[in-house]
């Protein structure tokens, strides 16, 4: 599967969709996009399905072309969580609005992911206190988060 990137520029801020894959195809998409941006810039990565490590050089190289900027990141998978988690430099300046974590339920097995929001439910001190989600497949409330809270909110609660 091939990576795309979307932008759309509404009310003077570029909205950059990633869909697919962060690897090492997407160094020359990245490399290029930057040309057309303004200085605000919200990035969504909803549709991100996995990152490499190859990904993540070619991520970095990007942020550092853009830095400086006004940069919202929006609507992270854990798969970018983990990177900003584990990467100093993969978020650079970037406000970080919002992220999908996973729930379990123990009822019926299903997994279905809840969008943290800044201000909202995105934990911001080390007291962490996530919503309790219903199950949207079976309505049971037997559900549990799949992170170590801690170290997946670790981006939002460091100092």
């Amino acid at each position: 599967m091939q990576t795309t990137f979307r932008v759309v520029q509404a009310d003077g801020r570029d909205t950059i969709f990633i869909s697919g894959p962060i690897n090492e195809d997407a160094e020359v998409q990245l490399s290029k996009l930057n040309e057309g941006l303004g200085d605000n810039i919200t990035i969504n990565f909803k549709g991100v399905t996995f990152i490499n490590s190859l990904g993540v050089r070619a991520w970095i190289n990007f942020i550092r072309e853009i830095e400086g900027r006004n940069l919202i990141f929006e609507e992270c998978t854990p798969e970018i969580v983990n990177q900003i988690n584990m990467i100093p430099n993969f978020k650079g300046g970037a406000q970080i609005k919002s992220v999908y974590g996973t729930y379990f339920c123990n009822s019926c097995s299903e997994t279905q992911s809840f969008l943290f929001e800044d201000g909202s439910t995105l934990p911001t001190t080390e007291d962490i206190e996530i919503p309790e989600v219903k199950c949207e497949h079976c309505s049971s409330d037997d559900t549990e988060f799949e992170e170590v809270e801690d170290a997946f909110f670790a981006f939002s609660i460091a100092g």
